[in-house]
């Protein structure tokens, strides 16, 4: 059948799945998934794309159904069941074969039984990235904790007669996902050594993806041939040197790992990556000027890498472009929105440009997106603080401890800004919960003794700073800082002998001199006042 004869039908539109159609009228029809897509959330709806395949298949003779989807669901949506019977009834008098990689690779298995599909074709499946699952997977940020996997078919032992190839780097965690398609499907695992994930990019360079589902689905794969192929093909590309430059790097030789990567991107200089990772191993070296032309070389290549622009950023930073900084990383967030890390770099830059309230926008943008992000609660609190709104970043702090209750550092925080609320007492807990965790960090000591000077309670603010002292005894500011509490505290003996110790350690430190000079020409008037008495 002509190309120009095949009709495009939209079957289906829901909330979180949509569903087209390229019929051709041909004896062997293919179901593609959608691969997860890093740009879009798990939860909120985005617009549909073209779908995985977006009509190519139809010219290889295949009636094609593009299974669309709206946010990183993992296909656990009850909207698959609506799909499946579509599919089904359409479908019907055909050979179906299923089609997907990554997200899609999965679900190109699990559905495979449910649809009576022949075979499936899957690129860097996963097994299972469920919370509980027996493959730890951090791949995919909160997303296995957001469904309950009821439609993962693999895992069910639903698909245990389906049949078909599984293609995976075996130098990744996929692997072991390919392990547990393994043991519960009848399918072939096919490892490709320099496949990384997804392993599309490198099967497309070194056989042709548009002819493996074609022989695939028509029957004419012959396995061996396809490593033969594939091995010559790889010889003349950038995957051997991309790798050798990865295990240099491992191994602290960046001088080679660079003069790999180097070599990788001139043999293929239209791939992003290539430039980027150069870029990640330049900067590691140190080497700023060369590793910003390496971003912009894969930017130029990609604009929509985020990643690249976050990179700029960092260069534009250490070189005191603060504006250039936060011109790179808005870029960052123009062309990956949903990115929580990139807003929270983008606040933490305004932060430092003295701009607070635009930081608070952007933090608290990056915490709508992903909440539990200890770090962000705190720069949030720093934004509130530069407004001197005390009770909203102490609110921010107390998010921040409750995420992450056992650095101290976040209660000391907490302590400082309930400080600056007056809030003395409280502010005492916050510092002694601190000290507990930490009991040798001295600068700790140093700031409960703030806690009870604001308490009036200067007895133990030098019991404090005499514990500041005996940690670390070579700081002439806590010295002179126990002075002035045992001065408050009605010891002026003991003032003296602290700030003398404060002289010893700094004798060019004029305030501390006078501040024992005064306490020394106090003690003097009492002496004198009581002789004569």
């Amino acid at each position: 059948m002509l190309k120009n004869s095949v009709i495009h039908e939209e079957l289906f539109v829901g909330r979180d799945l949509a569903l087209d159609y390229h019929d051709g009228g041909f004896p062997i029809s293919i179901v593609t998934f959608e691969a997860r897509n890093k740009y879009i959330d798990a939860v909120e709806p985005s617009p549909f794309e073209g779908g995985y395949g977006r009509g190519i298949f139809a010219q290889l003779g295949l009636n094609e159904f593009l299974v669309k989807r709206s946010r990183n669901h993992w296909y656990q949506t009850d909207e698959i069941e609506q799909v499946v019977d579509i599919i089904k009834e359409r479908a019907k008098g055909t050979t179906l074969i299923t089609y997907g990689g990554s997200m899609g690779g999965m679900a190109a298995i699990s559905l495979a039984t449910k649809l009576g599909a022949k075979t499936f074709i899957a690129l860097s499946p996963l097994y299972d990235i469920a919370a509980d699952g027996e493959v730890k997977d951090d791949r995919w940020g909160d997303e296995g904790h957001l469904f309950d996997f009821k439609h993962n078919y693999i895992r069910s032992g639903d698909c245990k007669d389906a049949q078909g190839y599984v293609f995976y780097c075996p130098d990744t965690v996929d692997v072991e996902h390919a392990q547990g398609i393994e043991r519960m499907t009848k399918g072939t695992l096919v490892p490709l050594e320099y496949g990384g994930h997804p392993v599309s990019f490198f099967l497309n360079d070194t056989y042709k993806l548009k002819r493996l589902v074609s022989e695939i689905a028509h029957g004419e794969f012959d396995l061996d041939n396809f490593y033969n192929v594939v091995r010559t093909n790889t010889e003349l590309t950038h995957y051997p040197h991309e790798k050798q430059a990865a295990e240099f790097s491992r191994q602290g030789d960046s001088a080679a790992a660079i003069k790999a990567m180097r070599t990788a991107e001139s043999m293929n200089p239209k791939i992003a990556r290539l430039p980027y990772r150069l870029g990640d191993m330049l900067l590691a070296a140190g080497e700023f000027d060369e590793a910003k032309l390496a971003f912009q070389r894969a930017i130029a290549i990609d604009p929509s890498l985020a990643r690249a622009h976050a990179r700029l950023s960092r260069i534009h930073e250490k070189h005191g472009n603060l504006s250039d900084a936060i011109r790179a990383i808005r870029q960052a967030v123009k062309v990956a929105p949903s990115k929580a890390d990139a807003r929270l770099r983008l606040g933490e830059l305004l932060l430092k440009a003295g701009r607070s309230k635009e930081a608070e926008a952007s933090i608290s943008r990056s915490l709508q997106i992903k909440a539990k992000q200890p770090a962000a609660h705190v720069r949030l609190s720093y934004a509130y603080a530069d407004q001197n709104r005390w009770s909203d970043a102490i609110d921010a702090m107390q998010h921040a401890v409750a995420l992450a209750p056992e650095k101290p550092e976040y209660r000391l925080r907490l302590g400082e800004w309930q400080l600056k609320a007056q809030d003395y007492r409280t502010a005492q807990v916050s510092m002694q919960r601190a000290i507990d965790l930490a009991p040798g960090n001295s600068h700790y000591y140093v700031r409960i003794s703030y806690a009870f000077a604001g308490q009036k309670d200067y007895q133990q603010a030098a019991s404090a700073m005499e514990q500041a002292c005996r940690i670390s005894p070579d700081k002439p500011a806590s010295h002179l800082r126990l002075g002035e509490c045992l001065i408050k505290a009605g010891d002026l003996s003991g003032a003296e002998a602290a700030m003398g110790e404060a002289v010893r350690l700094d004798p060019q430190w004029l305030r501390a001199q006078e501040r024992l000079a005064a306490v020394q020409s106090a003690i003097a008037r009492r002496h004198l006042a009581s002789a004569s008495r």
